[in-house]
């Protein structure tokens, strides 16, 4: 049985039986050796028969002459697949083999699972290769010494699992090699001069740590341009400059990288500059003579691009500042225009397209306020024409009704109803007078609000 790398998720062995759908779309693409795999992937045993009379069923075109052998091959791998997945998840755990348990388990139970104890031990031996692999690797990532591997191979020896001499060596071998290449990399991103390895050599010498220079200075040299590039950008902005840099780095011996530096420094002062612009820009008078006199006192520098960078993203952002459109929504919001600094010839526009805002939001107070009437009318008209129907099927039933005596006090309630209804009549006219003035109200203040808007322009 050829043994697979496929890593079989546990999952798969507890997924049960597969979906109706499922099954008939693997019938209908007609590959057994598919067919096979799934039901020997997920702890099913072999049922050919019962898979291609369902097949026979479901699908539109029948089995090849062949389907059997290759449905057993197919369930074949997949059993193998699963119990290798199985012993390679205990043995990357660093446990000892747990078919017997495995076996016992209420999954393969439940679902008479065939065993298959070679393809679990394949596993498992895979699976004790990558654990001794990676706890190489993590010992020499920390820093330890080759004859760690004595003291892991004797814990192994009292927990009587196996011990992979050569997968520990290997993973120990690249973990060593990543600790020089983080200790090159540390040194550099902290601005500490390549000269350390020396010490660092020493120290691991005497630990009995195997020492790779290369991996160290390919690290530390790949990192310390980073340095100078993140030293430059954070100098622009906090009063700082190459010239004091570079007499630091020579009197500690440090690689400098001036070029990257100066790139960097530039770009981020370029970027102040635009950024400082933008904000003059929206709202507030050209500043660039004020703002590079007291460009010491706020920690940057005046370089040549300077002028052009503020230039440019102050006339971008006073563009977008100076329209009508923000002119009105700034008076509507009240909040204040600066039209002092906008061109003189579009000044007085703004000036009218603000106070325009502010009357827009009168004008839409008064709307509001003769919308909420024009609703309370209508709901008191609503409520009189409910009165009056009312009053009026009374009026009708006592008309109707005849045995109804004729007296005073009948003639007494008619006379009252009828008054009642004049009364509501007359009220619900002047209601309607009202509303129709209401609306009118509201189709004046709307009118009004579309041409402010409208003759801001």
């Amino acid at each position: 049985m050829k043994t697979t790398l496929r890593l079989i998720p546990l999952m798969l062995l507890l997924a049960g039986c597969q979906s109706t759908q499922q099954r008939i779309a693997d019938c209908k693409v007609g590959d057994w050796t598919a067919i096979g795999h799934k039901d020997g992937v997920t702890g099913e045993p072999a049922s050919y028969a019962e898979r291609k009379d369902f097949c026979d069923d479901h699908a539109d075109k029948p089995a090849a002459t062949d389907a059997a052998a290759r449905y057993a091959a197919g369930w074949a791998q997949g059993n193998w697949d699963a119990w290798q997945a199985l012993g390679q998840q205990d043995g990357v755990q660093g446990q000892q083999p747990r078919y017997e348990q495995r076996v016992g388990s209420d999954e393969v139970r439940k679902h008479k699972t065939p065993l298959n104890r070679p393809a679990y031990d394949a596993g498992w031996a895979n699976g004790n290769t990558t654990y001794w692999r990676n706890t190489g690797l993590r010992d020499g990532t920390d820093g330890l010494p080759s004859t760690q591997k004595e003291p892991r191979r004797a814990n192994a020896a009292a927990a009587q699992l196996r011990f992979d001499d050569a997968a520990y060596t290997d993973g120990w071998r690249a973990g060593n090699r990543t600790f020089w290449s983080d200790a090159g990399y540390s040194d550099a991103k902290s601005g500490i001069p390549d000269s350390e390895f020396r010490n660092r050599a020493a120290a691991a010498r005497s630990a009995g740590v195997d020492v790779q220079e290369d991996a160290y200075r390919t690290a530390w040299s790949a990192e310390i341009v980073n340095y100078w590039r993140n030293l430059g950008t954070q100098d622009a902005t906090s009063g700082k400059e190459f010239g004091q840099r570079g007499r630091e780095a020579k009197a500690k011996g440090l690689k400098i990288h001036e070029q990257e530096y100066r790139q960097a420094w530039e770009s981020r002062l370029l970027a102040y500059w635009r950024d400082t612009g933008a904000a003059d820009g929206y709202g507030h008078p050209f500043l660039l003579e004020e703002r590079i006199r007291n460009a010491s006192r706020d920690g940057v520098f005046a370089i040549p691009g300077t002028e052009d960078a503020y230039t440019q993203a102050w006339q971008r952002e006073n563009a977008r500042y100076c329209v009508p459109d923000n002119a009105f929504e700034r008076g509507r919001a009240n909040s204040g225009m600066a039209v002092e600094v906008c061109a003189p010839a579009v000044q007085n526009q703004l000036k009218h397209a603000y106070v325009s805002g502010q009357d827009y939001e009168v004008a839409a107070a008064k709307y509001q306020q003769a919308v909420a009437e024009a609703n309370e009318l209508a709901n008191r008209a609503r409520d009189a024409r409910y009165r009056l129907g009312k009053l009026e099927r009374e009026i009708r039933a006592a008309q109707e009704a005849k045995d109804r005596p004729v007296n005073d006090d009948t003639a007494k309630q008619d006379r009252r109803r009828e008054q009642e209804r004049r009364e509501l009549n007359d009220y619900l006219q002047r209601l309607e007078r009202q509303l129709d003035d209401a609306r009118r109200w509201i189709e004046r203040h709307d009118l009004q609000m579309q041409r402010l808007r409208r003759e801001i322009y």
